[in-house]
């Protein structure tokens, strides 16, 4: 049903980032009659993106034209990029935030891991906003925390199968048996095995094999 009043124009938002986050939200508001623009770097994701929000969502390649043009237009722009195990890039610049609408807004959803909004700041559920550049912010971390609830009966459905696998087999065989659990070790052994937390940290990073001791490292990619 669309909740936007007849005779006005429906909003325009924006989302920086089609990943889970940004493709479950632009559903939601595609579904209450929103404008819905949808910007990412990978064309691939850009095509499921299409099978999954059909005709009703604009989708465009993440470029500093692109990303611009559509700032200049946005009711609402959300920032939902997410690299893993790096810090976000600040891909809205402080221009960028200048030439929107004023008293628009901003829901910086990659907060948590630095933001991608140059103007961005994190800010806490009992203050959750402030203005800059005439443009309201809301860049609150961990945001799911609002619905604690909710929000713990969905992690705990997505993690249970994998502390099932450790309590079973432990540590060392499960992430050699299962490459998805093997992906999402970051330290082990007192070792870092990721290397998008290696660089940050300007740390030696050891091979997941390395830092457990196994017989030949688990197949997790490029590691």
């Amino acid at each position: 049903m669309n909740t936007f009043t007849p005779g006005f124009a429906a909003a325009d938002i924006v989302f920086v980032g089609g990943g889970v986050g940004g493709c479950i939200a632009a559903g939601s508001f595609l579904g209450l009659g929103a404008r819905v623009t949808v910007l990412d770097a990978d064309p691939q994701r850009l095509r499921v993106l299409d099978d999954r929000l059909g005709s009703g969502a604009s989708l465009m390649l993440l470029t500093p034209s692109n990303l611009r043009k559509v700032c200049a237009q946005a009711d609402v722009l959300v920032t939902c990029v997410l690299i893993p195990g790096e810090r976000t890039p600040k891909l809205v610049t402080r221009d960028m935030v200048r030439s929107m609408k004023p008293r628009s807004v901003i829901m910086d959803i990659s907060i948590d891991q630095g933001g991608c909004v140059e103007t961005s700041r994190p800010t806490t559920h009992q203050d959750p906003t402030y203005v800059d550049e005439n443009v309201i912010h809301y860049c609150v971390p961990n945001m799911s925390s609002g619905i604690a609830r909710t929000a713990s009966h969905a992690m705990t459905y997505a993690v249970l199968p994998y502390l099932s696998e450790i309590a079973r087999d432990g540590v060392a065989v499960a992430v050699s048996k299962d490459p998805a659990l093997a992906k999402g070790v970051v330290l082990a052994g007192g070792a870092v095995v990721s290397a998008a937390v290696a660089g940050a940290f300007g740390v030696r990073q050891r091979t997941l094999a390395q830092a457990l001791g196994l017989a030949c490292a688990p197949k997790v990619g490029d590691r």
